[in-house]
């Protein structure tokens, strides 16, 4: 699922739908606009399964990174499971219970009780952090968890919001448009040279433009 379509695209391009001429470049603009919102906001916006691993911070809450989640499949603690590469790592005995263990905050109470979220809050406890000790230490203490919670979930939009979309669209039209002079050098810079090719920052400004709409998607503390 692309954030846009090549009809809403050429629609704004004024490109007629029965022209197939530049269908393969609008699929390859759609597909760079996806990542560059994508890595701007530092999440993915399909819906899909993610398994992620996570560090315990020694707090009763954790943020997945797919947000919105729909479900939690599993989530494994294992202060040796290492990124799953810990021996034995995330063995059954390190499964944990909804419900009694840990609960997805459900705070859209709409009818499908998603997690606008993505906060997991750990019941009666904290997200562990392994303990180690460091040369000089008498004892150990604890330190950030090294990939010692796996979780299996569904996250993300089944359907792009449709100011993303827009966003979308803004980032593809403009590198549409910017297209012919992406061969020309803009400006210069003398110390450590470097260069910039007009037309490769039109994402970038297309992004900044939409910044109040996009700054509801992106997560800016955890």
């Amino acid at each position: 699922m692309a954030l846009t379509s090549r009809d809403n695209v050429k629609l704004l391009l004024s490109i007629a739908t029965a022209d197939t001429s530049k269908d393969a470049l609008l699929d390859l603009l759609i597909a760079e606009a996806d990542v560059i919102i994508e890595n701007y906001l530092d999440r993915r916006i399909e819906q899909a399964t993610y398994t992620e691993f996570y560090g315990g911070s020694g707090d009763e809450r954790l943020f997945l990174k797919n947000y919105p989640v729909t479900s939690i499949t599993s989530i494994h603690l294992d202060n040796g499971g290492y990124f799953g590469d810990g021996p034995d790592s995330f063995a059954a005995d390190t499964l944990l219970t909804e419900g009694s263990d840990y609960v997805l905050n459900k705070d859209d109470a709409s009818a499908t009780a998603v997690s606008r979220s993505g906060e997991v809050f750990r019941i009666n406890g904290i997200w562990d952090r392994q303990r180690t000790r460091k040369r000089g230490q008498l004892c150990s203490a604890p330190s950030s968890g090294m990939g010692n919670i796996k979780v299996v979930y569904v996250g993300g939009y089944l359907v792009v919001p449709k100011d993303l979309e827009h966003c979308a669209n803004r980032v593809v039209v403009s590198i549409y448009n910017s297209r012919k002079l992406s061969s020309v050098i803009a400006s210069e810079s003398f110390e450590d040279y470097s260069y910039n090719l007009a037309g490769t920052e039109e994402a970038a400004r297309a992004l900044d433009s939409s910044h109040s709409v996009l700054a509801h998607y992106k997560r800016m503390v955890v």
